[in-house]
């Protein structure tokens, strides 16, 4: 055999030692990679999937809170917002009423001011009336004094007499 035949079949030749050799480094190696890797990873991964689903839950759970408290907030809003209504209604019926009260009692007291006008002028003109019957009383006697004093006959005085009485009568 010739020494290129010789590497060639040696190259070609399985050993078995080696391959024994090969199988526990393996057999090693993946107890180690199990005890030390494989149980710590897998315990990483179970933990943080159990963490996620913990925390997708715990997130649909404040989904429904925050649900529930838009619901109960929307319901108070709507409340409010009727409440404000009666209110302001209210408040506008107050305000009319109150200005009801305010002209009525405007009317009432220019009533009143207007009566009492009329009271006072009544009161004046009286007053006046006395006063000018008292005046034309004195012009009387000073004219039937003069007419007394004068030369007239009894006739002329008579119908002097007469036709002042008469204007007076008439005015």
């Amino acid at each position: 055999m010739n020494p290129e035949e010789v590497k060639e079949a040696s190259l070609l030749a399985i050993n078995v030692y080696e391959i024994i050799f090969q199988m526990i480094n393996f057999g090693i190696l993946y107890f180690l990679l199990k005890k030390f890797l494989a149980k710590p990873l897998s315990d990483l991964l179970s933990n943080r999937a159990n963490k996620i689903k913990h925390n997708i839950e715990s997130a649909e759970l404040r989904k429904i809170k925050s649900d529930e408290l838009f619901k109960k907030q929307s319901e108070e809003l709507k409340s409010a917002q009727v409440e404000a209504q009666a209110i302001r209604k209210k408040a506008e019926d107050s305000a009319k009423k109150e200005l009801e009260t305010i002209v009525q009692s405007g009317k009432e007291s220019a009533k009143k001011i207007l009566d009492q006008a009329k009271v006072d002028i009544d009161v004046q003109m009286a007053q006046a009336k006395k006063d000018l019957l008292k005046d034309v009383g004195l012009l009387a006697t000073q004219v039937v004094q003069k007419f007394v004093s004068s030369e007239m006959s009894d006739k002329e005085k008579e119908a002097s007499m007469n036709r002042l009485v008469g204007e007076m009568v008439d005015s």
